[in-house]
């Protein structure tokens, strides 16, 4: 049985192809390294020092924790590490640490607020038949009976107070905390988002802990049911730009293998030309439609085919992309067909044809929807209809990321 957490269940919502790749099929890619989640790194890394120490009994001056820091730029630093926004320096993200690390140490100097049992403390959990568990940043205790979840955030972006009450990671963590320590009567789960030097904080009633429970339990069972079926469908969002798989990812392959290219390359792709033909076509369409349809459908069914040969679902042109959306319908037998008569005698000898007078896939799928109808008839009905295959062609401008 798999071990879940927080961060596993986000990646299947996030993307299920990408929870797949990372959970089950174990692919390893060479990863790239963002400034941000490096920034994080060595910052995390120094307040666990100062944390360590004082648990020692040591408190270290401010100045020798940002040495600290310094050392550890320097030492972990390497050539491939990404700065996506080009307006910004690794100088400005290092001095950006430093300035978290200032403030934060002028804000709780001396640290005695409350007493730190534990860092990146492993946290387990067991209900509903599953095994979660998590890492605690900091784990403190105020006084008899009442514990604190400290999570330490670098992110330029400060959520509302309603995400936080709403945040399942550390109410997770809190779960995991009143089972190991039975006295544990109250936890308060602590934000600081250093860049801005807030703290925010929340609190879960026992109502509001049950209700998670039930959520995760739902989710995991979403997860399963999705493994048991196979069914890892890729979900586009904005943070398909920083995904490890694109490479693997059929919305986001063909974008990856072209935007590397030189021009002259690029433009003789066949994917390429295929786009910038159907753009130049679609725009030509809207004055000259009967002298370009037929090209248009050859371009089309030219996309079809590129599409299932290179098995990309995105590809890239000039300046848009083109996303090919399949799908299935169901539609009725036509009224010459066999089946059809079959299919009609069927629903007037059950008496519900005053409910589909007007007969047509759209109403008789409205009325299979309906617990009017029983089970049994639905199924039968269910045989008669006809499945097909069908596309939708969409386009967009590429984002800033993908240009």
């Amino acid at each position: 049985m798999p071990v879940y957490s927080h961060s596993r269940l986000s990646t299947f919502e996030n993307c299920p192809l990408q929870y797949k790749f990372s959970y089950i099929e174990e692919v390893e890619l060479e990863e790239e390294e963002g400034v941000e989640a490096f920034l994080g790194s060595r910052v995390h890394d120094t307040l666990e020092k100062l944390y360590q120490d004082i648990i020692h009994s040591k408190l270290d001056p401010v100045e020798d924790l940002l040495s600290f820091f310094e050392e550890l730029w320097a030492e972990n630093w390497h050539d491939n590490i990404v700065i996506v926004r080009k307006e910004y320096t690794a100088e400005h993200y290092k001095a950006t640490g430093r300035r978290c690390l200032s403030d934060y140490y002028k804000r709780y100097h001396p640290f005695d607020e409350s007493k730190t049992l534990a860092l990146e403390k492993l946290v387990t959990m067991e209900f509903g038949g599953y095994k979660l568990r998590g890492y605690i940043d900091r784990l403190s205790h105020k006084r008899d009976g009442h514990y604190e979840i400290h999570d330490y955030k670098t992110a330029r972006y400060l959520p509302t107070q309603a995400r936080f009450d709403g945040d399942r990671q550390l109410a997770l963590y809190q779960i995991g905390v009143e089972e190991m320590w039975g006295d544990a009567e109250s936890v308060d789960l602590i934000w600081h988002y250093l860049v801005h030097d807030k703290e925010i904080r929340s609190k879960r009633t026992p109502v509001e802990i049950e209700k998670l429970k039930r959520d995760i339990i739902s989710q995991i069972e979403i997860v399963e049911r999705a493994e048991a079926e196979d069914d890892f469908s890729p979900r586009e969002s904005g943070l398909c730009g920083w995904c490890s798989f694109q490479v693997l990812c059929p919305l986001r392959a063909h974008m990856v293998k072209t935007k590397p290219l030189p021009v002259n390359e690029f433009l003789k792709e066949p994917g390429v030309k295929l786009v910038n033909r159907y753009v130049e076509l679609r725009e030509e369409k809207r004055d000259f439609i009967e002298r370009f349809e037929g090209e248009l459908e050859k371009i089309e069914e030219a996309l079809l085919a590129y599409s299932e040969r290179e098995d990309v679902d995105v590809i890239r042109g000039s300046d848009k992309r083109l996303k090919i959306t399949r799908y299935a319908k169901k539609k009725l037998p036509t009224k010459s067909d066999e089946e059809r008569e079959r299919l009609d005698k069927l629903i007037m000898d059950s008496g519900k044809w005053l409910d589909v007078s007007d007969l047509n896939t759209s109403t008789l799928l409205k009325a299979l929807e309906s617990d009017d109808w029983e089970p049994e008839l639905r199924q039968k009905i269910q045989r008669y209809l006809i499945e097909e295959e069908g596309y939708r062609i969409s386009l967009s401008k590429l984002k800033e990321r993908e240009s």
